[in-house]
């Protein structure tokens, strides 16, 4: 008696416990409101896109022209800068002391243009006028002896053998005073035209390598190319810098009026024209919006980029970046950070002019 109610009973409590459950999981769960607002589209009609904030000049990444240790670095980042300044500094101690050797050399060429522009020395005048006088002197006085010779063979008084010596001793006479009027002539004539020109091609070979030597030095000074805002610096006094591409160490950029450049999906491109007014939303504040102005198209569309990181993902879908222009922000904004761009499609063509880079 007792098993024929048992059974019954049992199934009864397993199955007024699974409706028990089966009702209590089902309950909806309650709805929690997002911590931040998304972005809505301000506009009846829009063209939405995914933009990113950068400079006027756009980022200019500034690395090293040559491999170095940093010794001096000039500035930090939100720094204001001008064109020229300087950003950072490299070892230079060894192209000083090329240049000090540079130098010296240059110094050394000088001295021997020098010396040759100066010719002749005043003090080696007077010695080869003397030799002149001196050898003229000699050559009257053999003059003389061959006559008083010629004078006494003539008579037989002394042998014609005396007669030749005279007449040899004559003419080389002749011959010293012929080259001393030679070299005294070229004495005073001073240097030659051609030795003047060649140290004076020394001279100027020697300056270059001197001016070559500073634009080495100055080239370890990596300065801003132009003026604007450090956005970022990514290096430090005592560090080894090398020259990878696509490693900078000082990002600028002139923020005196931020861009944002918006990516327009290939499949909206043709309800895309120019010169439509938009509005934008940096991420994490629905509330503000920011008012953007047409710069121009980049003409060439490109690959989306993929944040995600994996090697295996495939992009069929491709982009045209627009670049407007920030006219007003309620609040400030940073270069980089990502902002929701919804232009209004539905006032058509609006005549810009195109703002420059």
């Amino acid at each position: 008696m007792v098993r024929s109610f048992g059974l019954p009973l049992v199934a009864v409590a397993a199955f007024s416990y699974m409706a028990w459950h089966v009702a209590s999981s089902s309950q909806a769960t309650p709805q929690t409101e997002p911590v931040v607002e998304p972005s809505r589209a301000p506009f009846t009609e829009v063209v939405a896109g995914v933009g990113l904030i950068e400079p006027r000049s756009e980022n200019i990444e500034v690395a090293a022209i040559t491999p170095g240790t940093v010794v001096e670095v000039k500035v930090l980042e939100g720094a204001e800068v001008t064109a020229g300044d300087v950003l950072f500094r490299l070892d230079d101690r060894q192209l000083q002391a090329e240049l000090a050797v540079q130098k010296s050399l240059l110094a050394e060429a000088e001295a021997t243009l020098g010396r040759w522009q100066q010719m002749p020395r005043q003090e080696d005048v007077p010695p080869s006028e003397a030799r002149v006088k001196k050898f003229q002197a000699d050559v009257e006085l053999r003059r003389d002896q061959l006559h008083r010779t010629r004078t006494l063979v003539a008579k037989n008084a002394m042998a014609e053998q005396e007669l030749v010596e005279r007449e040899q001793a004559y003419q080389a006479a002749q011959a010293e005073l012929t080259q001393s009027l030679a070299e005294d002539a070229r004495l005073k004539a001073g240097a030659w035209k051609a030795d003047v020109a060649v140290a004076r091609a020394q001279v100027e070979r020697m300056e270059a390598q001197v001016a070559q030597a500073r634009v080495e030095i100055d080239r370890l000074a990596v300065r801003s190319p132009i003026a604007g805002r450090v956005l970022k610096v990514d290096v430090r006094p005592g560090e080894y810098v090398g020259t990878p591409p696509g490693k900078p160490l000082v990002v600028l950029g002139d923020v005196s009026k931020l861009h944002v450049r918006v990516d327009i999906d290939e499949q909206d491109l043709p309800r895309l024209e120019p010169g439509m007014p938009g509005e934008g939303f940096v991420r994490g504040d629905a509330d503000h919006p920011l008012k953007l102005s047409f710069v121009r198209i980049e003409p060439f569309t490109e690959p989306k980029r993929s944040l995600t990181g994996f090697g295996n993902e495939r992009i069929d879908t491709r982009v045209l970046q627009v670049i407007y222009a920030v006219e007003s922000a309620p609040r400030e904004v940073y270069v980089g950070q990502q902002i929701d761009v919804f232009l209004d499609k539905s006032k058509g063509r609006v005549e810009t002019a195109a703002v420059g880079r």
